[in-house]
């Protein structure tokens, strides 16, 4: 990989943020692609160029712009196939429904699923996303995690076999630790247990190699669920790949125009493939970036991708260890996880410390409980009856802040010297917590910014 070419790819890493009164002018230094990455120009050219020279909708005309509009869109499913390995999707009975968010993705493998019967295993370590859209419709049971933050596949394996799963829910990448569930073997265990599996590959797909595999293969990946802006596309478009038949037997996610092939004032009769559970216009555009984004990635080469992300977790997890004051959530080993590390610094608010980052060396980093609370409250040693309390207080509308931690997550135009900047920025905010008031442009200073 050459570095240098791909960061001039992006438009992002040239952007300087403006001095303030508290803080000089700072070149950024972007450590958030676990919330959401930038495009690079050819995935920008494409979403320009789907804009300006083939805007039309999709499956409602026959005039050119129509039909160009409809041809890209409907080639986007079978990009994200071959991605994660399946070159045949309608031969492998396979299809892909492209959706807004993650978030929606999930949802809408659950509406899938609503009228079999039996419970969804899910995890401690998911996000948010995929926890809720089961429980408001099945009962949910979890499988718990070890003390480093790993699932305890022991503990999976025994509520599979004392419950009747139809669902296992499972994240390919938290968005917490990194951490990289064995979802081949996880696939395995709930076939055998007549299950099927959907996977968030929200935190995987920019990261690492994920492989869905024949329809007859034990270790098939029934749903994967991801989104563009995860993978290097613009806001607004992500995907669910699942099983054709699974889709058509299912009433449509939301009945509208898009999804029906003839409608009188008494009936209804709903189209089956991929337009049965996509109602009105999609964000075509965003659909046809993200294969574009994944075009990009591949052109790079997910091994390299993979080779030039360990490299830099090794030295940005290296050096936190070295400073004091600084502790890692979770415990990882770092060729099991993809490029996240999150951490708190003793006798520094996460809110604060997340906020110098920014001001004194331009580093953008997540903070808080990354929509995954069960998860890190229990890295973080929260009591449930501390939690449970502070539940109480929301409800009766206090003001409280939740416990939380800071998140550095990587990216492919991340380099050395910005892990560098970082390790300098953390530890001179661990060291100077007791002068935290020093203006963050002193500090800059301290830390070697110019």
């Amino acid at each position: 990989m050459d570095i240098s070419k791909i960061r001039d790819m992006f438009p992002i890493t040239q952007v300087k943020l403006p001095a303030t009164e508290r803080c000089s002018e700072r070149k950024l230094i972007y450590f958030d692609h676990a919330a959401s990455t930038h495009a690079p120009k050819p995935v920008l050219d494409a979403y320009f160029d789907m804009h300006t020279t083939k805007y039309a909708n999709i499956h409602r005309g026959e005039h050119y712009l129509s039909q160009i509009s409809s041809d890209l869109f409907d080639h986007v499913q079978d990009k994200i196939g071959e991605f994660v390995g399946i070159n045949d999707m309608q031969n492998q009975g396979l299809e892909g429904i492209i959706t807004t968010n993650t978030t929606s993705s999930l949802d809408l493998a659950s509406h899938v699923m609503a009228e079999y019967p039996g419970k969804v295993l899910s995890t401690v370590l998911e996000h948010h996303s995929n926890i809720l859209p089961h429980r408001r419709r099945f009962e949910v049971i979890y499988a718990d995690i070890d003390e480093n933050g790993m699932l305890m596949l022991d503990d999976l394996e025994q509520k599979l076999q004392e419950n009747d799963i139809k669902l296992v829910a499972v994240s390919a990448g938290s968005n917490v630790t990194g951490y990289i569930p064995p979802v081949e073997k996880i696939a395995r265990m709930a076939h055998d247990a007549g299950a099927k599996i959907l996977v968030d590959a929200a935190q995987r797909i920019a990261h690492l190699k994920l492989d869905m595999k024949p329809a007859d293969h034990p270790e098939h990946l029934d749903f994967i669920a991801g989104a563009g802006h995860k993978f290097y596309a613009p806001f607004g478009s992500a995907f669910l790949l699942g099983s054709q038949e699974l889709f058509d037997k299912a009433p449509p996610y939301i009945p509208a125009g898009g999804t029906v092939a003839f409608v009188t004032m008494e009936n209804e009769l709903y189209l089956n493939g991929p337009s049965r559970q996509t109602p009105g216009t999609p964000n075509i555009a965003g659909a046809v970036a993200m294969a574009e984004a994944l075009k990009f990635l591949e052109g790079i080469g997910m091994d390299n991708v993979r080779s030039h992300e360990i490299q830099l977790l090794k030295k940005m997890i290296g050096g936190l260890k070295q400073i004091d004051d600084v502790n890692l959530v979770g415990n990882v080993p770092i060729d099991q996880r993809v490029g996240v590390v999150s951490f708190t610094i003793n006798g520094i608010e996460h809110d604060v410390g997340a906020r110098l980052l920014d001001e004194i060396g331009g580093i953008a980093c997540r903070n808080g409980c990354f929509c995954a609370h069960p998860y890190l409250l229990r890295l973080l040693n929260i009591k449930e009856s501390y939690a449970a309390d502070l539940r109480q207080r929301l409800v009766k509308g206090e003001k409280v802040k939740l416990p939380g931690a800071i998140r550095a997550s990587i990216g492919i135009y991340n380099t050395d010297e910005e892990v560098e900047t970082f390790l300098r920025v953390v530890e001179t905010i661990a060291k100077k917590k007791d002068k935290i008031d020093i203006p963050p442009s002193e500090l800059a200073i301290l830390c070697g910014i110019n």
